[in-house]
């Protein structure tokens, strides 16, 4: 019972901080579309893929590695050897990032900008090595209150001076600072909420215990960023910033909104995975309850950007947008295939067979998701892009159900039985956009639409709102 309310008192405070996030996410992100070209959303876009791709390795898996083992076989010195190996690995990246990676990322978009844009934005892993070691012990505590406080703390902050270096005219700056200053508050601040302090010593040990493991969830950090970023390489390569700003915007719009709303329970589930390893038949059960729970959350996001993408751009960002929709909508409809088997690598993660989980993103990246974008990219552009990933996540759907059935042991008519309804209801209701263009008509449709899921959904925000009217009492 003391797991079932750190669990929801987890899913609570990341839903808290998830409102908070990306409604300020996408206040900022209104103003600045207003107050920017898409060039310099195009720009950022540039460094990040070089960027992400360098900083896939800055964590040698080493985070999930400590959440994953079981208590009794961590030790002090592991947590002070993930320390010390974590920020010496960051500064090395940051030298690799300045001086090598950065003129190559220039010399590949042709964009000098990127010659001083890469080393700043390329601090932000120093933070993120300095922070590590404190998220994991609030992570493995399911205290997720001081995870999620200084996070939108940290960014509200950094939105501001965002917002005011872009009226101010300095232009993609505006989104460079953004991002470095979120990054270096969360060190002050979680430094201050964690009471744990590095020591100065070393294990051999420990690192071969912890990168033993943290190998593989490296490398599957890595697919899994080829996977998301590929379209991202070959629009800004092949069409340039303008076309990269926009297809950022429809991407963050609905990959990134959703993939952020999948963290507030996958965080929370895969530290509670960890310590059920042994009982198959609880994990499984709360396995099914994230996919509801994921569904409940993100359907109805996904369905009103299938209907509504038009009057949400063009009224809500202008009409220098206007290329975003049609991939957006796409998007959209790649995330209602893509959620039923979304959370199967981090369940996976959690059982303690990281391998596994790396064999399955190398399939996935290399056998379906950069052939279908490469072709769309080349032969279709942005909207090629989006429609490569969405042929992609319905291939991977089907490789997913193969992979929980063999290793789990989980049926998809499981699966199905916990969202079939709101899965159904959700494909008719995204079907109707491809005989209706009025605005007014796709609104009402919408309302109707959720109307019918909530109603649907009632048991389970029923269940929620009695645990959370009788948590104290249970603990």
């Amino acid at each position: 019972m003391i797991l079932k309310h750190k669990i929801f008192g987890g899913v609570a405070w990341n839903a808290l901080g998830l409102i908070v996030d990306n409604g300020l996410t996408i206040v900022v992100k209104l103003i600045l579309a207003r107050l920017l070209l898409p060039e310099a959303f195009g720009i950022i876009g540039f460094a990040t893929v070089f960027i992400g791709m360098i900083g896939m390795f800055s964590d040698l898996g080493m985070s999930a590695a400590l959440i994953q083992r079981k208590e009794k076989n961590l030790k002090p010195v592991d947590y002070d050897t993930a320390f010390w190996v974590g920020l010496v690995w960051a500064l090395l990246l940051v030298v690799i990032l300045s001086f090598i990676v950065g003129p190559i990322a220039a010399s590949f978009y042709n964009e000098n900008m990127l010659l001083s844009i890469i080393p700043v934005l390329s601090i932000n892993l120093i933070s993120g090595s300095l922070i590590t070691v404190h998220i994991v012990n609030i992570t493995r505590e399911l205290d997720f209150k001081k995870i999620v406080l200084p996070r939108n703390l940290s960014r509200i902050f950094a939105a501001a001076v965002a917002i005011i270096m872009a009226l101010n005219g300095f232009g993609v700056w505006s989104l460079v600072s953004q991002s470095v200053i979120s990054s270096f508050l969360l060190v002050f601040i979680y430094s201050y909420v964690s009471p744990w302090r590095p020591k100065r010593r070393f294990s051999k040990e420990s690192f071969r215990n912890i990168f033993s493991f943290g190998i593989y969830t490296t490398g599957t950090s890595i697919f899994n960023y080829l996977t998301g970023n590929i379209d991202y390489l070959l629009i800004g390569k092949l069409l340039g910033a303008h076309a990269l700003g926009i297809y950022t915007l429809g991407y963050n719009v609905t990959y990134v909104v959703r993939g952020q709303i999948m963290n507030v329970i996958n965080s929370v589930f895969f530290p509670v995975y960890s310590k059920l390893q042994d009982d198959l038949i609880t994990t499984k059960r709360y396995y099914f309850r994230v996919i509801k729970y994921n569904c409940i959350v993100i359907y109805p996001l996904m369905i009103g950007i299938i209907l509504l993408a038009e009057p949400i751009v063009i009224y809500g960002l202008g009409t220098k947008w206007i290329e975003a929709i049609i991939p957006m909508q796409l998007m959209a409809v790649a995330g209602l295939v893509h959620l039923l088997t979304s959370s199967n690598t981090v369940l996976l993660r959690g059982l303690g067979k990281p391998k596994l989980e790396l064999i399955f993103s190398i399939i996935k990246t290399l056998g379906v998701n950069v052939p279908f974008i490469v072709l769309g990219v080349i032969y279709y552009g942005i909207i090629g892009a989006a429609a490569g990933l969405l042929a992609a996540k319905i291939i991977i759907f089907f490789i997913n159900n193969f992979i929980l059935k063999k290793f789990t042991g989980i049926n998809f008519s499981e699966i199905l039985s916990n969202a079939g309804n709101l899965f159904i209801l959700n494909s008719i209701t995204a079907l109707s956009v491809l005989f209706v263009n009025n605005y007014l008509i796709l609104g009402v449709i919408f309302v109707i639409y959720l109307a019918l899921h909530i109603w649907i959904s009632l048991p389970d925000i029923r269940q929620i709102l009695f645990l959370f009217n009788n948590r104290k009492n249970n603990v």
